[in-house]
């Protein structure tokens, strides 16, 4: 029976023994530093790569117009949160686009927003009260907001009413300080 307890003994000690040799081995692989473009949220930055100590995180949007790329960056947004209303508008190779929320700062889908699309190579509008809105989140210390959108948009200054679809809209780090 001595015999019996002293071999379990025996092998806990060397079991353990060896999880304790493996750690050891694992403690000593280096760790890649935290940096401002390691495609990870670290080091107090307050998104991806950016805010904390590393570069200031810029706003951006990004669409499909009838399937070309829409991608407005930080510098052609405009945006602001004023008497219940939500305003975006960006600027882009294809054109400008506009949204319109009415409403509480709150995440959720949102139908029957406002949508704008002016192209840039006619100057035509397109322009629908039937545009979906998601706010994905609120970051109420700095102010930004993010989400996606959608809207078919239609021109009814030509004959016949010609269509505009906006789709796979996204918006991060789009302002909402009062105007």
């Amino acid at each position: 029976m001595k015999t019996k307890i002293y071999f379990i003994l025996a092998a806990m000690i060397l079991s353990g023994t060896s999880c304790m040799k493996q750690e050891a081995e694992t403690d000593n692989i280096p760790q890649a530093a935290a940096s401002c473009d390691d495609g990870i949220m670290n080091q107090g930055e307050t998104d991806i790569d950016c805010g904390g100590p590393c570069p200031v995180c810029l706003g951006n949007i990004t669409a499909e117009v009838d399937g070309a790329d829409f991608n407005a960056a930080s510098g052609t947004i405009s945006s602001f949160y004023n008497n219940g209303s939500f305003f975006m508008t960006g600027t882009s190779t294809p054109g400008s686009l506009s949204l319109i929320y009415s409403g509480a700062l709150t995440t959720g889908t949102y139908a029957n927003c406002q949508g704008m699309f002016t192209s840039s190579s006619t100057s035509q509008s397109y322009i629908t009260n039937n545009a979906t809105v998601t706010f994905t989140s609120f970051n109420f210390t700095d102010s930004v907001a993010a989400g996606t959108f959608q809207f078919d948009a239609i021109n009814l200054n030509v004959a016949p009413p010609d269509t505009v679809h906006i789709t796979n809209g996204q918006f991060k780090r789009i302002s909402f300080k009062k105007n």
